[in-house]
């Protein structure tokens, strides 16, 4: 059936799964899962989105979610709807895995793969049988001994230790389905055959539940596309037709940086040409520059110098790099103003640096998140004092 829009629905949850690009694996090693953890965690809490259930494996992953909304809000707010927090959580990811194993391009197969699900019926046998997977595919010979799944967080009330902590309202909102019964004698009850149903209605794609939870959907789903209509209508956008030519050139030219471009009041063919042009001109003019910028912990004390420059596509922090960061891509925004915005993420084989920067009238600023292993996280603003262009 055609691909679902991400809609917001009272009662219902998301099981997504996403794959690696032509089978290969997204996940190597112990922390290349804690990190695409550490990613769910931040973007669910940015997002407002409540995890019920998660299975990582080595060449995709299982999760099931629900979207949440402010008081008052129907629908709920753009910014939290299940397509962005995937956006943001799978790119994330993908720029982590590609700086620490020197690749490029995508490393998932697609754009993530959704169904609807009707949690009164089927929420918590969807909790089962996403937790089951590492049986069925061999990785363990009982799902609850796998590290990287959250079945650990149903058992013993282990939802209330730090670890789980994320995920406590999802698991205490399954748990009260089973009216005080074990939640590893359900799963041990769940049949072949169960199982074999689940993934035959997930397989035909878009909603699992009852004939009335699926009318629902369709009301909704018919309603969205009134409302993208009129919206689009109203705003009637252009500009991506008219540049694109002019942005796959570009991507393919600047190699290892990734660039994107957004103008909303661009009116006439004139003056998206200029704002185009504008645009590969500030880009060209950050490749090559050397920024002398100063940090400052979020959590108090000393300011620390650093020297970060921008060549040959390649991030670089004179600071980081010598005690083991590696060079990294970066990615680059240009809004309507001007305003150039880039990040990038160095990996070490002992934490990782998540870097954001804001370029506007010759001047920069952003944030530093700095995440050690064994060490407490850290946190910097940063301004530039100076730069220069490197010969």
């Amino acid at each position: 059936m055609p691909r679902l829009p991400r809609i917001y629905l009272k009662n219902a949850a998301y099981y997504i799964t996403c794959r690696g690009e032509r089978g290969e694996n997204i996940f190597k090693d112990e922390k290349d899962y804690q990190m695409f953890l550490e990613l769910l965690k931040k973007y669910q809490e940015q997002y407002q989105i409540k995890v019920f259930s998660y299975a990582l494996l080595p060449d995709h992953l299982h999760l099931l979610v629900e979207m949440e909304k402010e008081t008052g809000e129907e629908p709920p707010n753009k910014s939290r709807e299940i397509s962005d927090f995937m956006h943001i959580l799978n790119n994330t990811y993908t720029k982590y895995f590609n700086s620490r194993y020197d690749k490029k391009g995508h490393l998932f197969r697609e754009r993530f793969k959704a169904v609807l699900v009707e949690k009164d019926t089927y929420l918590l046998k969807m909790t089962a049988y996403i937790h089951l997977n590492p049986e069925k595919l061999n990785l363990a010979n009982d799902s609850k001994d796998y590290p990287y799944t959250s079945y650990p967080a149903y058992l013993d009330n282990n939802y209330e230790q730090e670890k789980w902590i994320h995920i406590k309202r999802g698991v205490e909102e399954v748990l009260r389905l089973l009216e005080n019964k074990d939640y590893a004698e359900f799963i041990r009850e769940m049949t072949d055959e169960e199982r074999a149903f689940i993934q035959k209605k997930l397989q035909r794609g878009g909603v699992l539940g009852s004939d009335n939870f699926s009318r629902e959907v369709k009301d909704r789903v018919q309603e969205y596309y009134a409302e993208e209509k009129a919206e689009e209508a109203k705003k009637n956008y252009k500009l991506f037709f008219a540049t694109a030519s002019y942005l796959v050139a570009l991507i393919i030219g600047l190699g290892g940086v990734y660039f994107y471009f957004t103008a909303k009041k661009v009116k006439d063919s004139k003056d998206r040409q200029r704002v185009v042009a504008q645009a590969i001109q500030r880009v060209e003019d950050l490749k090559g520059t050397e920024w002398e910028i100063k940090l400052v912990p979020s959590s108090g004390g000393e300011d620390v110098a650093d020297m970060v420059s921008f060549a040959d596509g390649k991030f670089v922090s004179a600071k980081l790099n010598p005690a083991g960061y590696s060079l990294s891509n970066y990615s680059v925004t240009i809004d309507d103003s001007g305003k150039i915005t880039w990040e990038t993420m160095q990996t070490s084989s002992g934490g990782t640096a998540s870097w954001r920067g804001e370029i506007e009238q010759g001047k920069m600023k952003g944030i530093l998140s700095l995440r050690e292993n064994g060490k407490t996280p850290q946190d910097f603003s940063f301004m530039s004092i100076g730069y220069r262009r490197k010969k």
